[in-house]
C-alpha cells in the first residue's frame, strides 16, 4: 500500500514542478546572411533557448557568436509596441515569429542601439528556431517619447551549429516519498 501512496503522490507533485526542470536547453548558432545582418554582425548570433515538453521555445537571451556581447531577452506583448501593436509597425510585412524584449541590463543597451540606432527599447520578432534551418529576425524600435514603435531591420540568418547544454535534474521531492523521511 505504501508504494501506492508514493505513485499517488509523485504523480500530483509532478505538475507543480517548475517547467524549466524538465526543458532541454540548447544554443543554436546562425551566420549573416542579408547586409543587414552582416551590418549588426560579421561573426553571427547565437540563441540560448529551452524547448518545453510540449514542444514550446523560449528563448533566454542572444549571443554575438565569436565576440564578446551578449543580451537577455523576455517575451514581450504587442501591447507594448503601441497602438495596433505588430500589424502597426511593420505593415504589410507578416511577423516571422514570437516576439521577445531585447532586455537593457549588462550589453542590452549597446544590443538595442545595434539594432535600431536612435531607440531607447527594441524588440526582436523571432521565427523559429530549427536546427539546420535558416532564421529571420525583425527588429522593432521605440525612439524616447514615441507613442509607438517603429520598423528597424528585418535580417536573415544561416544556420550554422547547435550546441547542446549540461541537462538539469529534477529538483529532489521536499518530502519523504517512502515515508521514512
Amino acid at each position: 500500500m505504501k508504494w501506492l501512496a508514493a505513485a499517488a503522490i509523485s504523480v500530483l507533485a509532478w505538475p507543480v514542478l517548475p517547467a524549466q526542470a524538465f526543458a532541454d536547453e540548447q544554443i543554436y548558432s546562425y551566420d549573416p546572411v542579408s547586409a543587414s545582418a552582416r551590418t549588426l554582425t560579421d561573426t553571427g548570433l547565437s540563441f540560448q533557448f529551452e524547448r518545453g515538453l510540449l514542444g514550446g521555445v523560449r528563448i533566454e537571451r542572444v549571443i554575438q557568436t565569436g565576440d564578446r556581447g551578449e543580451a537577455e531577452l523576455r517575451q514581450a506583448s504587442e501591447a507594448e509596441l503601441g497602438p495596433g501593436g505588430l500589424k502597426a509597425v511593420l505593415g504589410d510585412e507578416r511577423p516571422v515569429g514570437a516576439l521577445y524584449e531585447i532586455r537593457p541590463e549588462a550589453e542590452g543597451r549597446s544590443f538595442v542601439h545595434a539594432v535600431c540606432p536612435g531607440a531607447e527599447r527594441a524588440w526582436l520578432v523571432i521565427g523559429p528556431l530549427e536546427r539546420f534551418h535558416d532564421l529571420k529576425i525583425q527588429a522593432v524600435g521605440r525612439d524616447a517619447g514615441a507613442a509607438k514603435a517603429r520598423s528597424c531591420s528585418s535580417m536573415d540568418f544561416g544556420f550554422y551549429s547547435d550546441w547542446r547544454l549540461p541537462e538539469r535534474k529534477p529538483p529532489r521531492p521536499r518530502f519523504p516519498i517512502d515515508g521514512h523521511g
